[in-house]
């Protein structure tokens, strides 16, 4: 029976190196990668803007976060204004992160800006970045829990 060359073992050994490697990689990279947090677990937060604008509304609304020095978020409001003369429009609510930053951040908004769809005060949905009025209404719509 002939014997394996030492050729063939060295590259079994490389395999078997390589494989090990890839699977370090794969489960390394998996626990790196930023999981995006579900908001929709979030408690409200004791704040009174909060309770007097968004906790207390009875039906959905769409609540952006945003600055006035943010030019994505002037592209925004300009969507959001054509979009509340829609029919199938919610009730928006505007909130200055620089105003507001403990209930930005209470939301973990990191980058503006950022929108969430609330019922009942519990967040449903959230969209970073601006949003042209076709994307909001497709955006809403897809919400079944609205």
């Amino acid at each position: 029976m002939p014997s394996s060359s030492p050729q063939v073992n060295n590259d079994r050994k490389w395999i078997i190196a390589g494989m090990v490697i890839l699977l370090f990689v794969l489960f390394a990279r998996q626990s790196l990668i930023p999981v995006k947090v579900d908001k929709r677990g979030i408690e409200p937060p004791a704040d009174a803007f909060f309770e007097t604008n968004i906790a207390n509304e009875p039906g959905p609304l769409l609540v952006k976060f945003g600055a006035e020095w943010c030019g994505p978020c002037k592209s925004l409001d300009a969507a959001l204004a054509a979009y509340s003369e829609s029919k199938d429009s919610l009730k928006v609510v505007f909130v200055d992160t620089d105003h507001q930053p403990g209930l930005a951040a209470h939301y973990g908004v990191g980058g503006i800006p950022h929108s969430f769809l609330f019922k009942n005060g519990k967040v449903i949905d959230d969209r970073i970045g601006s949003m042209s009025i076709g994307q909001i209404k497709q955006w809403v719509a897809s919400q079944k829990d609205l």
